[in-house]
Parts: C-alpha cells; sequence; structure tokens
C-alpha cells in the first residue's frame, strides 16, 4: 500500500514534467583540500632538510596529480621567520608505491639521523620535485610539479617535504613553515575525501626523515588530480523536504572574490539605510531584522565594568611582537546566562577574536582570521558582526596595530564588545568600528561606525554560526549570500533555520561494472517508519508537491519508477543492497533515486499527507 501511495497520488504531475539531467561529470581537474581553523606553525630551522608532513592516499580509480597547493605561515613576526609573500621555494612530494602502504614506521632513516639529501628512508620514491610560491599567511600557497604524479587504485604513503626558499630569492635559505591542525583540537573527523580520492591524515616531522613524528596533525593541502576515462560517479541533487540550516551567513569579497570597499549593511554602504542588524531570538531560530538608528548602542569603554581586552596579554593566541594580531581573550564570564539558537542549556562563557568575532564557548581553534566558510562553522558556536582580519593595538602598550578592543556591561542586562577604530591588517587606511551587545533574553544588536567596515583587501563575513561542523546553508563561489543580509533583513524581517535537515540518499561506493550497488537514506525524522527508495529512468527539477498536500518538498524523478525497495528505518537511516554485482550492460546508463519516507507524528507536524521526501542521487555507471 505505501509503495504505490505515492506514484498514485503524483503521477499526472510528474509524467507531465519534463525531463532535466541532473549527472555531473567529472571534467577537468578535481580538487580536494583539507582546511581546517585555528592551525599553528612547524618551527623548523633546517633548510636543508625541511619539515615533512605525512598522510596515505587511497584512490579508487587511476588518478594524475598535476598540482597541488600548501598553507604556510607568512607573518614575519619571528626574526627566524621573514614575511616570504611572492618568494619561491622548494618542495618535494615522495611516495611509497607498493599499494596497502603506510607512513607510520617508515618516516625515519635510523636513529643516526640524515647526513645527506634527500634523506629519505628505503622505499620512498621521489614522485616530483616541485617550486611553492609562498602566498599570504593561512591560504593555499601554489605548487607547481616538474612532473605530474599517476597513482593506480590502491593506498600509498605520502610525505611532503617543504624545502627552502631559492638562492634567487631575496630571502635564500629561509625555512618555510606549513600550517597543520592546532595541537589541542583534533578534528572529529581525520579522513578527507570525495569519491574518488582520500587523505587519511597524518603527522608532521620537524626534520624530515630524522626523528619521530607527531600525531595527528592534519595538514592543510590541496591536490588537483585529473581522472581517466570511462568513470563512473553519483551527483546528489535536488532538496528534500524543510532542510532548514540554523547558521547563515553574508560574505564580502570572500575567499578568491575580487575585494570590495564596503559592506552594504553599514552606513556606509552602497545605497544603505541600515546600520546594523537586530537579532530576534525566537527559540530555535533569530528573526533578524534591519537596523536604521544612526550611532552605537553602547559607548566602548564607559560602563562601570569596562574591560580593554588588547590591554591584556593574549591567552590563547597572538606572537610575540604583535600579541593582538589573531588573538583571542581569555573568556569572559557573563553577567547572565545567553540563550542562543542549538543550545538547550546556553551559555555564560564568551570568547571574543581580534578579528571581529565573538564566540559562545571556549577553545583554542578559534583564534584564527575570516579563513573561508568551513572555518566558520566549523569552529565554536557564536556570532560575527564582522569576521575579517583587524590588527587591534593600543599604540602605547603594543605596537603593530590601531584601535581597541572594550568590553562593557551594567552587571545584569547586556555585555557589548566593541572592536573601536581598528585597522584591518596591513591597510593602515581602512579603519572599522563594529559592535555586537548581547542581551539577557537573547537578543542581539550588531552595530556599525561611522566610517563603515572598511576593507580593501580583507575579505569580511557576518552571521550566525551553530559551530561544530554544522551544515552549510549555501554552495558556490565567493561571495556567498545566504541570505543577502540587506534585502533580507528588510520587513518583516529574515528568520534564520531551526536545524531541521532533510532526509538525504547516496549510495555506498562508485556504481563501477562489477562492484555492488546499494542505496543508504540517512538522517530520517524520527516519526519515520518506512522508507521507499524510487529508481527512475528520469530526473526532475525539482517539481513542487503543494498539490498533493506536501508543500515545501519537491519531485526529483519521474514516475513509474523502474524499481522500488521498501524497508524499515533504524537509528534514522534505511538501506537497500539493489545488486550484488553491477552487469556489463549497465555501462554509460544513467539512473535517478529518490526516497520517500512516511511519517507519524501526532499531531501531524508536516503537511497533511505525513510524507517526507529525500533529495536525489543520479548514478552514472560506467567501467572505471
Amino acid at each position: 500500500m505505501f509503495k504505490n501511495l505515492l506514484p498514485c497520488a503524483v503521477a499526472t504531475i510528474l509524467v507531465a514534467a519534463s525531463l532535466h539531467a541532473q549527472c555531473v561529470a567529472p571534467t577537468g581537474t578535481q580538487s580536494l583540500a583539507t582546511t581546517f581553523n585555528g592551525t599553528t606553525y612547524l618551527g623548523t630551522v633546517n633548510a636543508t632538510f625541511g619539515s615533512n608532513l605525512f598522510f596515505n592516499l587511497t584512490c579508487n580509480t587511476s588518478i594524475t596529480i598535476n598540482s597541488m597547493a600548501i598553507d604556510l605561515l607568512d607573518d614575519g613576526s619571528l626574526p627566524t621567520l621573514p614575511t616570504l609573500t611572492g618568494q619561491l621555494a622548494d618542495v618535494s612530494v615522495w611516495a611509497i608505491t607498493t599499494s596497502g602502504s603506510t607512513y607510520l614506521g617508515q618516516h625515519a632513516v635510523g636513529t643516526g639521523g640524515a647526513t645527506t639529501y634527500p634523506p629519505a628512508p628505503p622505499g620512498w620514491s621521489l614522485m616530483s620535485a616541485g617550486t611553492v610560491t609562498v602566498s599570504a599567511s593561512d591560504g593555499p600557497s601554489p605548487v607547481v610539479l616538474a612532473n605530474p604524479i599517476t597513482f593506480a587504485p590502491g593506498t600509498y604513503a605520502m610525505a611532503i617535504n617543504h624545502l627552502f626558499v631559492q638562492a634567487s630569492q631575496p630571502n635564500a635559505g629561509a625555512p618555510i613553515h606549513p600550517l597543520y591542525t592546532n595541537p589541542a583540537v583534533v578534528p572529529t573527523s581525520t579522513v578527507i575525501s570525495d569519491q574518488y580520492i582520500s587523505l587519511a591524515l597524518g603527522s608532521s616531522q620537524g626534520q624530515a626523515w630524522t626523528g619521530g613524528i607527531v600525531t595527528p596533525r592534519i595538514a592543510n593541502v590541496t591536490l588537483d588530480y585529473t581522472l581517466g576515462s570511462n568513470i563512473a560517479y553519483s551527483t546528489p541533487y535536488g532538496v528534500g523536504c524543510y532542510d532548514r540550516k540554523r547558521s547563515f551567513y553574508e560574505s564580502w569579497a570572500g575567499p578568491g572574490a575580487p575585494a570590495v570597499a564596503q559592506l552594504d549593511i553599514d552606513p556606509v554602504g552602497s545605497a544603505s539605510v541600515q546600520n546594523g542588524l537586530d537579532m530576534l531570538n525566537i527559540g530555535s531560530t533569530y528573526l533578524v531584522t534591519a537596523n536604521a538608528a544612526p550611532g552605537l548602542v553602547v559607548a566602548p569603554g564607559t560602563s562601570f565594568g569596562a574591560i580593554q581586552l588588547n590591554a591584556q596579554a593574549p591567552a590563547l593566541a597572538g606572537s610575540a611582537t604583535q600579541p593582538w594580531d589573531d588573538a583571542l581573550a581569555a573568556p569572559i564570564t557573563l553577567p547572565f546566562n545567553f540563550p542562543y539558537p542549538g543550545s538547550t542549556t546556553g551559555t555564560n562563557i564568551l570568547s571574543v577574536s581580534s578579528n571581529g568575532i565573538v564566540y559562545f564557548t571556549t577553545g583554542t581553534s578559534t583564534f584564527g582570521f575570516y579563513d573561508g566558510y568551513a572555518g566558520f562553522l566549523g569552529n565554536q558556536p557564536g556570532i560575527a558582526p564582522a569576521w575579517c582580519d583587524m590588527d587591534p593595538a593600543d599604540m602605547s602598550t603594543f605596537l603593530g596595530g590601531q584601535g581597541d578592543i572594550w568590553y562593557d556591561t551594567d552587571g545584569a542586562t547586556y555585555a557589548a564588545v566593541t572592536w573601536n577604530n581598528c585597522r584591518i591588517w596591513n591597510e593602515p587606511t581602512n579603519i572599522t568600528t563594529i559592535q555586537i551587545v548581547l542581551q539577557a533574553g537573547g537578543g542581539v544588536k550588531v552595530r556599525y561606525g561611522s566610517s563603515g567596515v572598511r576593507h580593501s583587501d580583507a575579505p569580511v563575513l557576518v552571521g550566525f554560526t551553530a559551530g561544530n561542523g554544522s551544515a552549510d546553508p549555501g554552495s558556490g563561489a565567493s561571495p556567498r549570500r545566504f541570505p543577502d543580509l540587506s534585502v533580507a533583513t528588510a520587513a518583516p524581517g529574515y528568520v534564520s533555520g531551526d536545524g531541521v535537515a532533510s532526509a538525504r540518499i547516496r549510495i555506498q561506493g562508485r556504481p563501477m561494472v562489477g562492484a555492488p550497488l546499494s542505496f543508504n537514506t540517512t538522517n530520517c525524522d524520527p516519526s519515520a517508519l518506512l522508507n521507499i527508495t524510487l529508481v527512475s529512468a528520469g530526473s526532475l527539477p525539482g517539481v513542487d508537491l503543494s498539490a498533493i498536500g506536501m508543500p515545501g518538498c519537491s519531485a526529483n524523478v519521474v514516475l513509474p519508477e523502474l524499481a522500488s525497495f521498501t524497508g524499515p528505518i533504524t537509528a534514522g537511516s534505511s538501506s537497500w543492497p539493489a545488486l550484488a554485482s553491477i552487469p556489463a550492460a549497465f555501462a554509460g546508463v544513467d539512473l535517478y533515486a529518490q526516497s520517500v519516507q512516511l511519517a507519524t507524528g501526532v499531531p501531524v507536524s508536516f503537511n497533511p499527507a505525513n510524507l517526507l521526501v529525500s533529495d536525489a542521487v543520479c548514478i552514472h555507471f560506467d567501467l572505471n
């Protein structure tokens, strides 16, 4: 009965709908990047051997690595670490080419240490030498390889040997310093993967091929590679019912995007009538509206409980000569418990970053400047009135920057943080004032000073993050607007998501001839008892199902289906082992799948039909 319910209800809609190709073939260069916020540097003074970063690379098809990028520390903060931006340094890439290899136990020459270069132990092969052009600190520095590196399917031990600045460069012989995860914060997943390769990460070694290794240390590295021919793949598409991401943000001049001069939500932005945002906590969401009143809410440094944060030694970050560049203040105890969406307990702790963001918990991974959307979503919960790259210093205590960070409170109803007349890093003429006010009831006010948020180089992001790897509300190139705050916050305002995510359908592995085919639907609603997986010969561009009592849901496959399977849902997921071995006749064929769940909530909390759907997946069968 359940199997026939949806097809009968929507047949007239779907048969009339036009087909829409959803399979996206992997063309050109693929990239897999490991980017983590809160990185620190591996300090080696041995420019002859440099440092090593290790990982294991698994390929489930033949690939060719054409280029890569590595994140380096390059801020000139130490005499042994000059600013090297734009200069060329040497790297080399090593591998153990026996399938099934691992770097563990294969990382050192021996107790006697290395005496020659390259000091690689037996079994390691030099795959390619290369040059890296040093980019600004904590950003990808591109590596040009002397020759591409080809791997057959299998698992291989990898080592990137970071050497020294070339003799022709101004800082010849200076070591370069790769970035890796902060020692105190190990990411929950140490495997980064796409459909074709995975990186099991990893270790660092202060002097290449000598001594021990430090684990786990996950390198910030990007591999650019191409695939062979006749590649099997799958592509998710469409959206399921009620996918309401809790985090939201808008970026200006985001990673890789051209710089812009102003935000359009500050008082000097283009055609702006705003002076920031008001965020009303309405339980599991924020109602965000534009604020037109000029001026700050609290005069910085004037309250009875005022603290000048950057007159203190930074507790968790900062360098010897610029202690409030990329710094995190010691945690502040709020005078009240502050509730925020996604937390059942709220918080009485506030961590303030020098870079225009506050966090609602403590952690050493949160001091970095704006390094990308993954960094915003992957750290602690918090609000960014303007997450960028500021360099605040009061000029009487510290050198190198400009401006102050003030914490103000009346001890009962509000707590305000103001980045007052702060300079954007490396932009002496761009001075900005930003303020965020947390209210005892959970409300938030974000305000900008009369000069606006000025940034000709540094990117800026404004928004709320539920943190801890929360789902990204959007995708695509920078800058991203999810939502466009200057538009969405106009009356009646923008309501953020409540964190309820829709079910998703995927296949396990890749649909290669001879491999098994298994469907897996996850994130099913707790009240759903049964799941039906529909496999179709055609896709749809998201046909609205409001007409059959399923508003907010979309059909993404054509009915009637070619095959279907109804099964139970256990712990939010349902699996279907469809084929033990994909037959050769499937090579070159595209199929599409979507799943439907029967919900049993009482009272009905979803829609009159009491049905939910997942997103969809396109499956392209092929030989490799």
